[in-house]
């Protein structure tokens, strides 16, 4: 019966109303010949059918089901089936039909709402889409059926419970808990239930427009509407209720975050395309991410302050509020950097209250509901690993979340057999080591050797029996890349020869290097540059080639991967080094118009092939950088907006221009029309702004190329001018202008 019930959700039949008629069918046989046959498993099997329209309300449907009840639990006079078994043991004959009360069967042990909590929990965790929203339907036609008198027991807190964990769990899958036209739906089937049914013109309710407050927490939004209904019905939330109810904000606060990511891509892509500029937004909100979170965290605040009030606030509930504080995002402008350092102090000063609050109260009342735990100290370390790092203060950060982990230590020695609540695990020392590698980008040498320390630790750690600190993937790669931002391309690879060596023996594939380990190691090869640098970063990806070619799909090279190995080349110095380099754009181009749409070259790439010929010593290297903005201009007025040149583009050609100092003096002239072209193409530009690099470098294009100082001092003070009125004016420029 479950297979048959089951197979409804998966299978992609379009007679799924068929094959549920054949499971009553079978049920129904069933119930004759074993009498075990709960109401809710029928309502279960109808909750499965997929419905392109929106159901009008639960008692609706209970409607549409209720003349098939009488067929399937009661006689031909309305009473209850209950066999009853023949004198003699040999008698096959069926059951006879006897009236009996619902209450026998469930003094049996044959309680609905158990079957009923089995089945929300049942679908909050089958990882289907929708299934918070099948969760509620199935809650609220219970809930009909004991209005109707079919059950004499209505559903629980444990019953609302599972359906507040089914929006918990379908927000961390597919987003905003539902909200959208689905979301809709719900809501509008849930207040046309509180209004009699009231109908539209095609039979189904309109769908109410979402306010901007389901908007920013749509599994908050649904959990709390839920949590109001079950005290509406006399039941009171318990700290499982809540806790669900803080997993569901933290939830929000990644859709959130992600939401702004996706917001800031969308005006990039407005002003890299002008006819879509003038577009109005998509976003679900007009308010700022940081409003947005903030509203969030106050939500949670006020939960957390409640449960203690109600004194049933646990550790996982202040895990959870440390963790909520730990996802506020700041912005990373360089030009205020400052504030940003003070409002990332700010977030983390919050998680810090929160932890010492939790831990003063498991102090004064000894109470081990609230002891802080390991996930209590990694929530905190984890905020101050994942502040960005270009905010000021990444090396105070990673100190002091080290200072916590050594903390953690201290307390699991304390117990002669280990304080296991508190014992550091893989993830602990992988936040340090991230927090480390984040310091690292402000070329302090020693960050990148620290995160190297607690590498080697964790090894040591795992090599003598610790299971729980084995260091993986991520951890490699952050120390990869924070010798990378050092510029030590060596010990990177060192990294990545170790995880190799480490798979090979132990075949674990939680340590085999990937594209991304790969190509780190390769950008750290990129930013120190040389000659060497350049051959070991084409040596890796040869290597990288070759095992893809023999199957291994976990190192296929990507356009990143081809960038730093572009990068590399052109910081080398070697003859040729630019040709190389647009050799592979042309492969790139090749294979991507074969079908392999991800390795089409995009425009960081052209920007690299650009700046390696600005590099170079090829004679006609700024008409080479030239035709390539021909190319990307033409591509993307043609539709390849993946190629659209930016500032860095023009910025390179006018700096191979300004290179091309060497031959004689038609050469230079000829150099000298590329740059004041590309910088005058810039600033008539409708989808990229210059910027005061571009004015350094056409200043070093006048110094270098004209010959008459007199209309050399002309055209640099248009350009300081120029300069001025953009508001681009800084030191640099004034130092390139002396």
């Amino acid at each position: 019966i479950s297979l048959i019930l089951n197979y409804t959700h998966s299978s992609k039949m379009k007679h799924h109303r068929s094959v549920i008629t054949v499971a009553f069918s079978l049920l129904f046989v069933h119930y004759r010949d074993n009498y075990s046959f709960n109401c809710d498993l029928f309502c279960h099997g109808f909750s499965s059918i997929p419905s392109r329209k929106p159901l009008a309300s639960s008692k609706r449907r209970t409607r549409q089901i209720s003349p098939l009840l009488p067929i399937l639990f009661e006689g031909g006079d309305g009473h209850y089936f209950e066999p009853v078994t023949s004198s003699k043991t040999n008698d096959k004959s069926s059951p006879k039909i006897q009236p009996n009360s619902r209450q026998k069967s469930i003094s049996r042990g044959r309680d609905p709402i158990i079957s009923l909590n089995m089945n929300l929990d049942y679908l909050a965790k089958s990882n289907q889409k929708d299934a918070a929203f099948r969760a509620e339907e199935l809650l609220l036609r219970i809930e009909a059926l004991h209005e109707d008198g079919y059950y004499e027991k209505s559903p629980d807190v444990c019953s609302y419970n599972c359906v507040i964990n089914a929006f918990c769990l379908d927000s961390s899958r597919y987003g905003h808990g539902g909200i959208g036209r689905r979301g809709g739906v719900v809501m509008s089937t849930v207040r046309g239930y509180k209004n009699n049914n009231s109908k539209d013109k095609e039979g189904t309710l309109e769908e109410d427009a979402t306010t901007n407050e389901e908007l920013i927490g749509g599994a908050t939004s649904n959990a709390e509407r839920l949590i109001q209904r079950m005290m509406q019905k006399g039941l009171t939330p318990n700290d499982i209720t809540y806790n669900t109810l803080l997993r569901c904000i933290s939830k929000d606060m990644d859709l959130v975050g992600r939401e702004n990511l996706n917001n800031q891509s969308k005006r990039r892509d407005n002003r890299s395309n002008p006819k879509t500029e003038s577009k109005p937004s998509a976003s679900v909100s007009t308010r700022t991410t940081q409003t947005h979170q903030n509203l969030l965290v106050q939500k949670a605040e006020s939960i957390l302050s409640k449960m203690e009030d109600l004194q049933i606030a646990n550790t996982i509930s202040y895990n959870t509020m440390i963790s909520i504080l730990s996802k506020q995002q700041h912005p990373t402008s360089h030009n205020s950097n400052n504030n940003n350092k003070n409002q990332a102090e700010e977030s983390v000063r919050q998680a810090e209250a929160c932890f010492h609050r939790m831990l003063s109260l498991s102090t004064a009342t000894s109470d081990e509901r609230i002891q802080p735990d390991t996930c209590s100290f990694n929530s905190l370390i984890g905020a101050y690993a994942k502040i960005g790092a270009s905010i000021p203060g990444a090396k105070e950060r990673a100190i002091r979340a080290e200072d916590l982990l050594r903390q953690m230590e201290n307390l699991y020695r304390e117990n002669p057999e280990g304080n296991k609540s508190v014992k550091p695990d893989v993830v602990s020392y992988s936040s340090v080591v991230s927090a480390y590698a984040k310091a690292s980008r402000w070329g302090e040498e020693g960050c990148a050797l620290k995160a190297l320390e607690i590498l080697k630790m964790m090894e040591e750690l795992y090599e003598g029996g610790e299971e729980g600190v084995k260091p993986n993937k991520r951890t490699y790669t952050a120390v990869i890349n924070a010798f990378a931002r050092t510029g030590q391309p060596e010990n990177a690879e060192m990294i990545l020869s170790n995880m190799k060596r480490r798979y090979e023996l132990s075949g674990d594939v939680s340590l085999k290097p990937d594209t991304i380990c790969f190509t780190s190691t390769i950008d750290a090869y990129a930013k120190k540059g040389g000659e060497e640098a350049a051959e070991r970063a084409e040596n890796l990806l040869h290597e990288m080639e070759n095992l893809y070619n023999m199957g291994d799909k976990d190192v296929k090279p990507n356009t990143r991967t081809y960038s730093a190995v572009i990068t590399a080349m052109g910081k080398s110095g070697l003859p040729r080094a630019a040709e190389k380099a647009e050799q592979i754009l042309d492969e790139m181009e090749y294979i991507s118009s074969c079908g392999s749409k991800d390795l089409a070259p995009n425009t960081i790439l052209y920007n690299a092939v650009i700046d390696a010929y600005a590099r170079s010593t090829t004679i006609g290297k700024c008409n080479r950088a030239e035709l390539l903005l021909e190319r990307m201009i033409e591509e993307s007025n043609n539709g390849n907006m993946a190629i659209r040149p930016d500032t860095i583009t023009f910025n390179s050609v006018i700096n191979a221009a300004a290179r091309s100092s060497f031959g004689d003096y038609d050469v230079r002239k000829e150099a000298y029309m590329i740059g004041l072209n590309a910088f005058k193409s810039l600033h008539r530009s409708d989808y990229c702004q210059p910027s005061s690099i571009t004015y350094v470098l056409f200043l070093r294009v006048l110094e270098n190329l004209m010959e008459s100082e007199e209309s050399r001092d002309y055209m640099a003070g248009k350009v300081f001018e120029l300069c001025r009125k953009h508001n681009l004016v800084n030191d640099a420029v004034v130092s390139q202008l002396k």
